[in-house]
């Protein structure tokens, strides 16, 4: 008897059932963070890089602990030069975990990452041909536990939210690290090794994977407005901040245009609430597919919106939007199309404000308009 897809489904455990539902926009940010909003760009790096500061921090703490048994097992010359690399890794480590106070860009994270990764993978390949021709006259035992380093950084891998690209990056990475002095040595060792390091690796990925989907969907569901689909303002202001530093650091222009749907009180009046909400719906829907890719659009509250429109001066702003709402008319129930009145602020031009100054001088303009005749979009 053949099962439906449905029970298909039931049938896997949950973590793969997660996979096994996503839509194709969904496989494409699990596959690579291109397409992954600004936003939650920032997010994530400040996740992964809170991350690696804590355990930084701890290894940081631990790495000096075997000291004391190193130097009573290994002979002379070599336990200092064990320990000395022990030193070593534990300065680097707090170096990281308190010196590193990046900003949470997506680079930054990354370079974080390597760098909590490179530390112990130097020191396994240091250890490992420090201790590879030295006979022990005992604590054998205690040294073969070397060998556990390697499954222990794979499985670190799962601990970060990432896509797929980045975890084979990382575990390709570390495969080629700890095979090399096998390799060299000619140790028939080699193969299970690698079979085992990729089976670990394959299932660090895919916790690294499953951690990312859960937090894209968090942040989805914190920073999008349920009736819109566009971001709420919380969201909104956030990006505000982070497109606004963006264009300081990298000067080039940005436009913040303030959007006010006319007279939507006597939709709500004479047809409803779920009449004005479906209006609602069809504006961020015409907004949203005629802006620019890069650009934002915001449901800033009730009939407003805000559009943030990076590398557009006001001129070019104002053309685009002209354009988007000359090109099809959102209507009312009876007909007759929705108009809307806007005003545009632009960074440069008002001598670098914030964008809660931007925000008001937009409103401003806007206002005005209400005041002489709606429908328009002005710059000044």
């Amino acid at each position: 008897m053949r099962m439906s897809d449905s029970a298909i489904v039931a049938a896997v455990p949950r973590s793969i059932q997660s996979f096994l539902l996503l839509t194709p926009g969904e496989w494409r940010d699990l596959f690579s963070s291109r397409h992954h909003p600004r936003l939650f760009q920032r997010e994530r790096a400040r996740f992964i890089l809170s991350r690696v500061r804590i355990i930084a921090a701890l290894l940081a703490i631990l790495a000096p602990f075997r000291i004391v048994a190193d130097a009573l097992l290994l002979p002379h010359p070599l336990f200092i030069l064990l320990d000395s690399g022990r030193i070593v890794v534990a300065v680097a480590f707090a170096v990281l975990a308190f010196f590193c106070r990046c900003r949470p860009a997506p680079r930054h994270a990354r370079l974080a990452m390597v760098m909590l990764f490179l530390i112990p993978a130097f020191f396994f390949l240091f250890s490992h041909v420090l201790l590879a021709h030295t006979q022990l006259n005992g604590g054998t035992e205690y040294f073969e536990k070397y060998n556990f380093l390697p499954f222990i950084l794979m499985a670190g891998v799962g601990i970060f939210p990432m896509v797929l690209l980045e975890t084979l990056a990382f575990t390709l990475s570390l495969l080629t690290a700890f095979a090399l002095p096998l390799w060299l040595q000619e140790d028939p060792r080699i193969l299970p090794e690698l079979i085992d390091l990729a089976l670990v690796a394959s299932i660090a990925a895919l916790a690294a994977m499953s951690q990312l989907q859960s937090m894209k969907r968090l942040f989805v569901q914190s920073s999008t407005d349920p009736l819109t689909g566009l971001l709420n303002r919380r969201a909104g202001e956030n990006l505000l901040t982070l497109l606004l530093a963006q264009a300081e650091r990298h000067p080039h222009a940005l436009s913040v245009v303030l959007l006010d749907v006319d007279n939507f009180k006597g939709v709500n009046d004479n047809w409803g609430h779920e009449a004005g909400d479906r209006v609602l719906q069809d504006v961020a829907q015409l907004l949203q597919s005629g802006v620019r890719t890069g650009d934002a659009v915001i449901r800033w509250g009730g009939e407003e919106f805000v559009i943030v429109m990076p590398y557009a001066n006001s001129g070019q702003a104002q053309a685009r939007l002209q354009v988007i709402l000359d090109g099809r008319a959102v209507q009312k129930p009876d007909g007759q199309p929705i108009r809307m009145s806007g005003g545009i602020a632009e960074l440069q031009a008002e001598n670098g404000k914030n964008w809660s100054d931007l925000i008001k001088l937009a409103d401003n303009r806007m206002y005005q308009v209400k005041l002489n005749g709606k429908g328009r979009i002005v710059t000044e």
